[in-house]
């Protein structure tokens, strides 16, 4: 069984369509279909059903999935690990990454990471933290920049980066504007602008509404940080949302929630103890020790040493919570 078809079995899998699969990996949409049917030829199994609208995994397709994942990721690390010892000369990387990053300085450090390391491939992938942590289990990502898991995972480490209370968003002219607090109640009847389920700004939200013992309709779901500003900016509702994300909008005022204090955590997250392949480590150090801070954001930084805190499991875990 070779590399190239399992890496096209799974670019296929995730894509859910042919044409779509042939773009990511770069080749003809029939010299992938022909290396898919000699895939299942070999294994003796049909591992997709296909339609003319989309192409869904059979039980055989499924059950490979994973396992394809597994030694993809095993290959990569062997051939990463041959590229460490050239002295990091060679390699790749892959990070994933929530929106809004700069509240970390993300970007600025790339940067750092590639001008000392040019040789090493950044592969970035964009994702709800939910997916994020699905994909550092299945060895799909070295390490992420997004909030720790909730509830907590022991497959997980994560490194606290930034914290910031979730607070009501919205226009300087709204009624509730001026309140020094606002509580699930008052909210009754407002149009409600949030993220999707599986977002971990969602998740902080409905704990809230949870404590609040009020159950709140989102009226609008998007999953774009801007767009959702862009609404609440122009009069179409209100939203919980952390308040750093609120600082650039002079337009929108951030409110604090009644009830225990609930904020939003940016950590760096890998599969526990943390990452083993030396261009990943180099690119964790940096993430975790980055020492400066955005103008105008309070940040706590709880990084891999020197009475700084790190989390693995529940057991560790402290007050701080995700988005």
């Amino acid at each position: 069984m070779e590399l190239r078809a399992l890496s096209y079995f799974v670019a296929v899998a995730e894509e859910r369509h042919f044409t779509r699969a042939a773009a990511r990996m770069q080749v003809s949409q029939s010299g992938l279909s022909a290396t898919i049917k000699s895939l299942e030829a070999e294994l003796h199994a049909a591992l997709f059903e296909r339609t003319t609208r989309r192409v869904e995994l059979t039980a055989a397709g499924a059950a490979l999935l994973p396992e394809a994942r597994r030694a993809l990721a095993a290959a990569r690390s062997g051939a990463e690990a041959v590229s460490a010892v050239q002295g990091l000369e060679r390699g790749s990387v892959s990070l994933g990454v929530m929106q809004q990053m700069g509240l970390v300085e993300l970007p600025r450090i790339l940067v750092r990471y590639h001008q000392r390391y040019p040789g090493i491939e950044l592969r970035l992938r964009q994702a709800a933290a939910a997916d994020l942590h699905r994909l550092l289990i299945d060895r799909e990502l070295d390490l992420a920049v997004a909030s720790p898991p909730e509830p907590a995972d022991e497959r997980l480490v994560a490194v606290d980066l930034f914290h910031t209370p979730l607070v009501l968003a919205c226009r300087v002219d709204d009624p509730l504007s001026d309140r020094k607090t606002v509580g699930a109640k008052d909210l009754a009847g407002r149009h409600l602008i949030g993220f999707p389920r599986g977002w971990a700004m969602r998740t902080l939200a409905d704990r809230w509404m949870h404590q609040s013992g009020t159950h709140l309709d989102v009226g609008i779901e998007i999953n774009d940080t801007s767009t959702l500003l862009d609404l609440v900016e122009v009069g179409l509702g209100v939203a919980l949302i952390a308040e750093a994300l609120t600082t650039p909008r002079r337009a929108l005022r951030p409110v604090r929630l009644s009830g225990p204090k609930i904020n939003w955590t940016i950590s760096a997250v890998a599969v526990a103890p943390g990452p083993v392949d030396p261009a990943a480590r180099e690119l964790w150090d940096l993430v975790t020790r980055f020492p400066h801070r955005p103008s105008g954001v309070h940040r706590t930084f709880m990084g891999a040493s020197g009475g700084n805190r790190a989390r693995r499991g529940e057991r560790n875990r402290h007050a701080a919570h995700s988005s």
